[in-house]
């Protein structure tokens, strides 16, 4: 009889594994980036082109949802106009003066840990469509700066951008089935930040941006 118990309890572990809820993958994101000032005194003044990548963690609690995060790195920022002069630091120890009516564009360098909801269909033919909304929590890991009047050119300017950011983001996209457990996808998301990102008392902005999202489930 315990023999018996033994084996039927290997084969019910063997079946959760093959039964298993977590997919791995790995994802590209080409997007355009914007400051959006929340302020008076500057200006956005254009989008930026971006990228950002790395690893997907799916845990599915049912065949059509489930949670989703990871941990990916992007570079993004945006272009803002200053209507009036203002002393900007860069380094650690020094600082220019950008002039009145200049514009300054930020190139932050951001770790990403997203967490969402995914919703999708069944499979269809090869194809499963699929929505996502969520929250993204960002690290500034490096922040580069270059003004019109050429006072900045790609600076650090880490003083100038606040460490942690927030973000929620919604979207949408496909999964085509290659073979197995191992997909194809492709997704489009806005994403709308509700946290300043300039560390200056002054003047607040948060950062908006445009994801294309391009990648492979296993």
């Amino acid at each position: 009889m315990k023999k018996t118990l033994v084996i039927l309890a290997l084969l019910n572990v063997s079946v959760v594994f093959a039964q298993s809820n977590l997919r791995l993958g790995v994802n590209i994101d080409p997007m355009a980036s914007w400051l959006t000032p929340k302020s008076d005194g500057i200006e956005k003044d254009g989008a930026r082109p971006g990228i950002g990548g790395g690893l997907v963690v799916e845990y599915y609690f049912h065949s059509n949802y489930g949670l989703v995060t990871g941990l990916m790195l992007a570079t993004q920022g945006g272009n803002v106009l200053y209507n009036d002069s203002i002393s900007i630091s860069s380094g650690k120890t020094t600082s220019v003066m950008v002039g009145k009516g200049e514009s300054v564009a930020f190139n932050v360098s951001y770790m990403v840990i997203p967490v969402s909801l995914k919703l999708k269909t069944n499979e269809m033919g090869y194809f499963t469509y699929y929505a996502q909304l969520g929250v993204n929590q960002l690290i500034n890991i490096g922040s580069k700066g270059t003004s019109t009047d050429k006072e900045l050119n790609k600076d650090n300017v880490a003083k100038e951008i606040n460490t942690f950011n927030m973000s929620y983001f919604f979207g949408g996209g496909v999964e085509y089935n290659v073979g197995g457990q191992t997909s194809l996808f492709a997704g489009i998301f806005y994403n709308n930040g509700f946290v300043d990102v300039l560390s200056n008392n002054d003047h607040k902005a948060v950062l908006n941006y445009l994801t294309f999202r391009v990648g492979v489930l296993f």
